[in-house]
């Protein structure tokens, strides 16, 4: 992602878009659940402020899921644990599946988790309902 902002413009609707902060690990540790990644994979958590600047209801949808695509060309889906909350790493708000849609002039908070390679340095995309891509966070692996 080049900037901290970004104003989307999709089928029904449009967003003023902010990724809030991108936290990475290996292990996710709380009261009731230890998560370790696979092998050669980290969980991403991303979170996102969206604003509403459309005047009808902006989906969050393409923020509840995204694909990881590798400097050397591989894709993947960027599916994440179930188990894993992204408040556990510190980050505000629910995952984007639990949020309601903003209304215009409204904003949600949310995050993401993701779980992607560790392996090399890639890209996290999300689309729209119909595949294309709207946004890329750039990811980096765990040293």
């Amino acid at each position: 992602m080049t900037s901290t902002s970004d104003l989307l413009d999709i089928p029904g609707g449009s967003a003023d878009v902010t990724l809030v902060s991108v936290k990475t690990a290996r292990t996710v540790t709380d009261p009731d659940t230890d998560a370790t990644a696979e092998p050669g994979k980290q969980f991403v958590c991303l979170e996102f402020k969206i604003k509403n600047t459309g005047d009808t209801k902006f989906d969050t949808y393409p923020f509840s899921q995204a694909d990881w695509i590798g400097a050397d060309g591989e894709v993947q889906n960027a599916g994440g644990p179930l188990t894993v909350d992204c408040k556990d790493l510190g980050q505000q708000g629910d995952a984007f599946t639990n949020l309601p849609k903003p209304g215009p002039g409204q904003f949600v908070r949310g995050n993401t988790l993701l779980s992607v390679p560790s392996t090399q340095t890639g890209q996290i995309e999300f689309s729209d309902r119909e595949g294309v891509p709207l946004l890329y966070v750039d990811i980096h692996p765990l040293r």
